[in-house]
């Protein structure tokens, strides 16, 4: 008799307690529920980079040589003039011209990088004239000319 009211006495201790934990867990979650505050800040959007855009079109690519000579060996100063078409929907800043120099055989002697920073909305032509690129090895004939990448102009996309 006295081992079933020790039981029965121990279980009802042990009851309350699980029921009092309960009780302030609740309790404390819901005081810290009411303490959160969530904080929605706006931030700028960042230009989204589009590599080697299909949209873009260079049109004219003209270059002129001139041999520069010095103590060391010679070199080229090449000038070039670019024109370049949007064909797509969305405006570009910041493109990344890629300039592979060739000599007469066809093979590449050097790759030279140029980034424009004028801005090129859709359906409009950039045309650029003298770009000067210089060190150019004597035995370079001509020039290929892509556009690597480009950032899409973050205030014309947002729909500013």
């Amino acid at each position: 008799m006295i081992r079933k009211s020790l039981f029965w006495g121990l279980t009802l201790v042990l009851l309350a307690a699980l029921v009092n934990l309960i009780i302030r867990g609740r309790r404390l979650e819901k005081h810290e529920a009411a303490q959160l505050v969530e904080v929605v800040q706006q931030s700028t959007p960042s230009p989204t980079r589009v590599l080697a855009p299909q949209d873009l079109e260079i049109l004219r690519s003209e270059m002129r040589l001139e041999t520069q000579s010095g103590e060391e060996a010679q070199s080229r100063t090449d000038h070039h003039g670019f024109e370049i078409r949007n064909n797509g929907k969305v405006a570009y800043r910041g493109m990344r011209l890629s300039l592979e120099y060739l000599d007469s055989g066809g093979k590449v002697l050097v790759t030279r990088a140029q980034t424009l920073a004028q801005p090129l909305v859709p359906g409009a032509t950039l045309k650029l004239d003298d770009i000067r690129v210089e060190g150019l090895p004597v035995s370079t004939a001509s020039c290929r000319a892509a556009v690597s990448y480009a950032d899409i102009r973050a205030e014309l996309r947002s729909g500013n």
